[in-house]
């Protein structure tokens, strides 16, 4: 019975804050836009990102991007659920390859302490993503020999293949590359019929469809490569 009532007050909720948003979505412009321009960082995420480029040149840091960005659901037919629970939460620092691919991100913890909730859910979310996850205080940041281990085993590029490389290794390459080409195409044509706006960054990025099979490949290709690999030593 109560689990039937929160459900119930959930769910009212959860459409009375769509019928504000919508409302604030038609009201009519302010003629008066009485706003003012305020740093981006502030004192400790400046220090932060500065350590962070010292530590890590070769890579790109990227400031207080929302979780969302870092993400995108398997199955198109969940992106409004994923979105509206994702939505609320951001993370600090995110460090990508030169690609643009998100290999670890680092956040800073508030004085009052994290939420739990928020804490886990990034967690959960950077967990199944492959992404690392470093949470602390500004003034606890590990050494920069820390974070540098951080991204150590991740790469950011693809190994070109060994010169005594076993037979049907190339052969398994291109096949890799093929297939992962056609889940693409699919996964582009499923989220086209999903009904999700196709310029929302919550969405798949067509343009790296023609991209070469390395660190953009699905998380499964790595396994398929491997797969590939140990049946043309057979």
């Amino acid at each position: 019975m109560f689990l039937l009532l929160g459900c119930a007050a959930a769910g009212a909720t959860f459409a009375l804050g769509r019928r504000s948003s919508t409302r604030l979505q038609r009201a009519p412009l302010p003629t008066e836009w009485a706003l003012m321009a305020r740093p981006a960082l502030n004192a400790d995420e400046r220090r932060t990102l500065r350590l962070l480029r010292e530590a890590l040149p070769q890579h790109i840091v990227l400031a207080k991007l929302p979780l969302v960005r870092l993400c995108q659901p398997r199955d198109p037919q969940k992106v409004r659920y994923w979105f509206d629970f994702l939505r609320p939460y951001h993370v600090s620092f995110a460090v990508c390859s030169a690609n643009g691919r998100v290999l670890a991100v680092v956040d800073l913890e508030p004085e009052r302490g994290p939420s739990r909730r928020g804490t886990r859910i990034k967690q959960a979310v950077l967990e199944a993503c492959r992404i690392r996850y470093l949470s602390c205080r500004a003034e606890n940041l590990p050494p920069v020999g820390d974070l540098q281990l951080l991204l150590r085993q991740q790469g950011t590029a693809s190994r070109p293949a060994p010169i005594n490389s076993p037979p049907g290794f190339h052969q398994a390459r291109s096949t890799l590359s093929d297939t992962v080409r056609t889940r693409r195409a699919e996964r582009s044509a499923r989220w086209a019929d999903s009904g999700y706006p196709q310029d929302s960054f919550f969405a798949p990025d067509s343009r790296l469809d023609g991209a070469p099979s390395s660190e953009f490949a699905p998380l499964a290709a790595a396994d398929d490569a491997a797969t590939a690999t140990a049946n043309s030593r057979r």
